[in-house]
């Protein structure tokens, strides 16, 4: 009897996991009566003050009052992109110094200072970019200034303290380096863009040896220039408050004697499909990367472009999300970008799943990709896709810290001050003719380039299908 009434109730647990699976896979029911989504308001356009100096600096100040507090951003020019190509990563290595001491000051002296009004300065590097990024209350906004310009044009970069940065800078290159997925995306990032700067991932052991206090100044000296440079300060201040200050900072960094950066080209996108497998042998997953080069974000396909990858793969609502994870339960959570960058957009996909399903992942990330250029999307999808990112927009731009790097980001990628309140606008425009017509440009599987961190006894032949890999070391 006690056999015979466990089996009863295995069985009926099975058939509520069966039933429960096959409810998981039907769309939510909505209770009926809800009312239409509303419309998404654009981002207020903010009223920013411009001017630039004699000396060619450009500054952007944004007054928005309410909480007494003062966020700024100073950018410059440069970063990976124009580094020296001999020495991979040194712009990382230049802004991690660049606030470690200056001809006035010592790198406790900054952060004393800066935590007397509050706040804190930190620097950092992106593709295109130098960032010094900067806040306070608002009273001590002056202060703020003057640190700000301080470290950007007077670093003295002590020996000891560079000494520190580099240290620093290997012990976080060993540890992303005892991850699967840094072998990975740096032979993505060189298979895309084969001798273009953005082939930079972050600096090498080689690359930081060679730093030397003189060889920081060399570079900061060639690179740091008023007239390739933008401040922005944004919260509660008043313009014509705070523009002494910027004049009094700023008004006598001089671009004598300085030659101006070269700006590099656009990179190209390859005409066929690339497969790379990295060697892991032994490994039990395999790290999937598929992408390619985009546009640029003053191109009219960017927008459009940014709405199909959000139906592609960019929100957890995608059909990427949907096809290997709801579905197949080949991997937890996959995702696609649309990066922007100065001088074009990368289109990155991003799966990390079994060995043994690497293949199976490989065909439906190709179909899904396939998809968008051969079929237009839904208005649901559509309409699902731009509330996703105007919401996220809008939230993110809440902040005052968010409108600075916002406003920031869009100087480096060559966007007026007024960008800002145009992204709902611009994305709510997109129509799902424009997505499938960047889908079909853009996302075709054939021009995509393939990097799969695995073991590649089993990943090449399973992959064969696809295409000839060739196999690399980490």
């Amino acid at each position: 009897m006690r056999t015979r009434t466990i089996t009863i109730v295995v069985a009926l647990l099975a058939i509520l996991v069966v039933s429960g699976v096959a409810l998981a896979k039907q769309p939510p029911v909505m209770p009926k009566g809800l009312p239409a989504f509303g419309a998404d308001k654009p981002l207020p356009a903010p009223s920013v003050v411009t001017e630039t100096l004699p000396n060619g600096l450009t500054v952007w100040i944004v007054s928005r009052p309410g909480f007494p507090k003062v966020d700024a951003s100073l950018v410059v020019s440069g970063g990976n992109a124009g580094e020296p190509g001999n020495l991979p990563g040194l712009a990382d290595v230049l802004a991690s110094a660049l606030k470690e001491g200056t001809a006035t000051r010592s790198s406790k002296q900054i952060a004393e200072q800066m935590q007397g009004v509050g706040g804190t300065v930190d620097a950092s590097a992106s593709p295109d970019a130098y960032f010094i990024n900067a806040d306070a209350l608002t009273n001590g906004a002056g202060t703020l200034i003057e640190i700000v310009g301080d470290v950007a044009q007077h670093p003295s970069f002590p020996k000891d303290e560079v000494e520190l940065v580099k240290q620093n800078t290997l012990q976080e290159l060993m540890a992303q380096r005892s991850t699967p997925e840094y072998a990975v995306n740096k032979k993505f990032f060189e298979t895309v863009y084969g001798d273009h700067p953005y082939r930079v991932v972050g600096p090498t052991e080689e690359s930081v040896a060679k730093v030397t206090p003189e060889l920081l100044q060399s570079e900061h000296a060639r690179l740091f220039r008023p007239d390739r440079a933008l401040l922005v300060i944004a919260g509660a201040v008043d313009p014509e408050t705070v523009r002494p200050p910027i004049r009094k900072a700023f008004g006598g960094w001089s671009t004598a004697g300085r030659a101006p950066a070269a700006t590099p080209p656009s990179p190209a996108a390859r005409d066929a499909r690339t497969i790379v497998v990295v060697d892991r042998p032994g490994s039990v997953q395999s790290e999937i990367r598929v992408g390619r080069p985009t546009v640029k974000v003053t191109n009219g396909d960017f927008y459009p472009m940014v709405v199909a990858n959000t139906i592609f793969g960019g929100s957890f609502a995608s059909r990427l999300t949907e096809n290997i994870r709801e579905d197949k339960g080949y991997t937890y959570s996959p995702d696609s970008s649309n990066r922007a960058r100065e001088q074009g957009g990368l289109l990155r996909v991003r799966a990390a799943v079994h060995t043994e399903v690497t293949a199976g992942t490989l065909l439906e990330i190709f179909y899904e990709l396939d998809r968008m250029g051969a079929t237009q999307p839904t208005d649901e999808e559509l309409g699902r896709a731009k509330r996703y990112l105007n919401g996220l927009y809008l939230l993110t731009n809440s902040l005052n810290g968010a409108v600075v790097n916002t406003l920031a980001t869009n100087w480096v990628n060559g966007l007026p001050p007024s960008a800002l309140a145009e992204f709902v606008p611009k994305v709510n425009a997109v129509t799902a003719e424009q997505v499938q017509d960047v889908g079909k440009r853009y996302m075709s599987s054939l021009t995509q380039t393939v990097v799969i961190g695995g073991d590649a006894a089993k990943v090449v032949p399973a992959v064969a299908q696809f295409g000839v890999a060739s196999v690399a070391k980490p």
